[in-house]
């Protein structure tokens, strides 16, 4: 299959994109006292190794104020220049542009490690409802403040190599708080009209063009609909984004869905299986309908094939595609090389990738647990001796370790009870609207089949079978015990159907 647009190249600003694909800012959980690891080095050089035309550096703190309780970059210090510098030296010569956001959480500030809270800022004391956090009004000499500490992190950037700037004011963040009427109640020069809420946005944007200079590529990041009762609607961010756009400091905008600050908009930040593939693509076509700039998209965009129908069509100019470069970094070289049935699709089960960010681990995948940890197994070294080695166990784990044992040079064998693959996989592909999950055990299936490895299936394993057999070793992956919680009653529990009477019954009794 041809992907035309996809794989077709993009100018802006006289900077060339080698292809449309680009990995989102997100959160990795590799950072060290606010600064990039080596292994947050590693993690985006294989992605860059792996043919995306552009990776954005997860949101970093302009302004000392918005240190909320997850571990982020400080651009408002020099040290971070070099860990930047680095980044940027490790996927440059891959043909790979490198952008880095810079953002402020504003009210969404979450607790600290050790339990306590910052003292949160915002355009006026609305209430977070989420994190149920107060803010303050930000007073005005802070706003200018910040507006200027946008502008000396912009610098840092630019004294670091890179090649653009993304703003964030998408998912009800603090530059979106003060575009928000529902949570912008000044009365001053930030606040009212619709000009005034806007102003804050517009400083910052021409401070931020200022300090980057006129080669560096400058974006925007918005919500084009944050999906909360109180959040911007997609009529609003489209007058927003066409105002934004006319002010002559952008190059882009790069349109996503949600917002932090509410369970109903907060799952659009990293959509899980449950919505459709390319779902917010509508919102990025009515943007870019409105706007002469580019306009970038992200949203459950997992296959090329989709990410070129969306490009195609006119609705957007490249896509993030951030969780199927999690699930394969060199997804975007194997859309070159038309190897689309190998690619290692994403199925958006949230669990290694933000799952992980989220209790404070580094990102990885459960498809791909490589990534995150590209220092230890990004390459595979040949054994040393090559021996026989049974795999007792068709599940995850058995075709992943099966999968990466062959690949070393050894002779695998896999010996399944069952006559399908997949283990608890093909129970959790059962529930409600999580079909996708069967997606894990096709492509790990692959992923054996191609390493050389020779999959029985109807083949039960006992002592008898390993004597005769004789491997070399044998892994043991026959899967977990399900958790059965001491439940008073359950061994004298019966089914039980409702009489006529019960049936008569009010939903509410019947219920109970």
């Amino acid at each position: 299959m041809e992907l035309p647009t996809l794989l077709s190249p993009l100018q802006i600003r006289g900077q060339t994109f080698k292809n449309r694909i680009f990995s989102t800012g997100h959160m990795t959980v590799m950072l060290e006292n606010g600064l990039p690891t080596d292994r947050m080095v590693a993690y985006h050089g294989a992605r860059a190794r792996g043919g995306a035309a552009l990776i954005i550096i997860e949101a970093a703190r302009a302004h000392a104020s918005g240190d909320s309780g997850r571990p982020a970059i400080r651009a408002y210090e020099d040290a971070c220049i070099p860990g930047y510098a680095r980044i940027a030296e490790a996927c440059q010569p891959h043909g790979c542009k490198v952008f880095a956001q810079l953002t402020h959480p504003g009210r969404e500030m979450t607790l600290a490690a050790d339990g306590t809270h910052a003292v949160a800022y915002a355009p006026s004391p609305v209430p977070n409802e989420r994190f149920h956090v107060m803010p303050r009004e930000m007073p005005l000499a802070m706003v200018h403040d910040i507006i200027a500490s946008f502008a000396s992190a912009a610098a840092r950037l630019r004294k670091a190599g890179l090649d653009g700037i993304e703003v964030v004011a998408s998912h009800g963040y603090l530059l979106s708080q003060f575009l928000n009427p529902t949570l912008n109640r000044r009365t001053d020069a930030y606040g009212g009209t619709y000009e005034n809420r806007l102003r804050f946005v517009a400083d910052i944007l021409a401070a931020v063009r200022a300090a980057a200079g006129e080669d560096m590529i400058v974006g925007i990041r918005l919500s084009g609909d944050e999906k909360e009762h109180d959040g911007i609607d997609a009529p609003q961010m489209i007058d927003i984004a066409k105002s934004l756009a006319d002010l002559g400091h952008l190059d882009y905008l790069n349109v996503t869905a949600g917002s932090s600050s509410g369970l109903e908009g907060s799952t659009h930040i990293v959509p899980p299986m449950a919505f459709e593939v390319g779902y917010t693509a509508p919102l990025a076509a009515a943007i870019k309908a409105q706007v002469s700039l580019p306009v970038f998209v992200a949203g459950r965009i997992n296959q090329p094939q989709i990410a070129d129908v969306i490009l195609s069509s006119g609705q957007a100019d490249m896509c993030g595609m951030t969780r199927a470069m999690i699930a394969d970094p060199l997804m975007p070289t194997k859309a070159q090389a038309g190897d689309l049935d190998n690619i290692r699709a994403c199925v958006a089960c949230n669990q290694a990738c933000i799952g992980h960010m989220l209790n404070g681990y580094p990102i990885s995948c459960i498809q791909h647990p490589e990534t995150g940890r590209e220092l230890e197994f990004a390459t595979l070294t040949p054994a040393k001796v090559k021996r026989n080695i049974m795999v007792v166990g068709g599940g995850p784990a058995g075709l992943k370790a099966a999968a990466v044992a062959a690949a070393r040079g050894h002779t695998v064998t896999l010996y399944e009870a069952h006559a399908t693959l997949g283990g608890q996989v093909n129970l959790a592909q059962m529930l409600p609207g999580r079909a996708e999950f069967g997606g894990v055990t096709t492509n790990l299936a692959r992923e054996a089949k191609q390493a050389g490895v020779d999959i029985r299936l109807n083949s039960a394993v006992t002592r008898a079978v390993v004597d005769k057999v004789h491997p070399d070793a044998v892994i043991l992956a026959t899967g977990a015990t399900p958790y059965m919680p001491m439940i008073e009653g359950t061994d004298e529990a019966i089914s039980w159907t409702p009489g006529p009477y019960c049936r008569a019954l009010p939903m509410w009794a019947a219920a109970w």
